[in-house]
């Protein structure tokens, strides 16, 4: 691995998390695809999440933990992490949601057979002890703008992004849904989304 240049940026904005930051963060360090860096960008969290996360950066040298100097809200916050990043990829993952080890290994396999600068993923909801709530939420191997309509089939902490899309994209910050906005632009723009 070039210095700084991971195959994937992870982008995790936090705020308040104390309860949950630490397993968000220990399912990436658990990744089979061991070349990553995490970027924990605390917004402004009164809470123990800046200690904790600042504690598993020392930890991990992969780690990186980047405090606003004021609370932005989430949207900047990972616009923030889409200026700092070098990885080729960039995957976004809430600081209270968790990943299964091969999430990073199988999404990056189908980004390179696929060709898709969008790759997205089923999952389950829990409860704050890790009880399912319902049944895992499947998703579809491809969506189109029209189908993305229809039934929106991606979630911020499935979705792994290429670099291109860092590059020239940034999360609106002037809409509650500002994940559901970006991903519609995308798609609307042609970029490929499998899932």
């Amino acid at each position: 691995m070039e210095k700084n240049k991971p195959i994937v940026s992870v982008i995790m904005p936090a705020y308040n998390a104390e309860r949950f930051i630490e397993e968000a963060v220990r399912s990436v360090m658990a990744q089979t695809v061991t070349d990553w860096e995490l970027l924990v960008l605390d917004d402004g969290s009164t809470d123990a999440t800046a200690t904790i996360a600042r504690t598993l950066s020392q930890e991990d040298a992969r780690i990186r933990f980047l405090p606003n100097e004021k609370n932005m809200g989430v949207a900047r916050t990972r616009n923030r992490g889409f200026d700092l990043c070098n990885g080729q990829f960039v995957a976004l993952l809430d600081s209270d949601d968790i990943w299964l080890p091969e999430k990073l290994e199988k999404q990056l396999a189908l980004a390179r057979d696929t060709g898709a600068d969008i790759v997205y993923c089923s999952y389950g909801i829990v409860d704050e002890n890790g009880r399912k709530l319902c049944d895992d939420f499947l998703v579809p191997p491809a969506v189109g703008f029209d189908e993305f309509l229809a039934k929106s089939v991606i979630s911020c902490s499935t979705a792994l992004l290429s670099k291109k899309i860092v590059e020239q994209y940034r999360f609106v910050t002037d809409f509650y849904h500002e994940d559901l906005v970006l991903w519609l632009q995308l798609l609307q723009d042609g970029y490929q989304a499998r899932g």
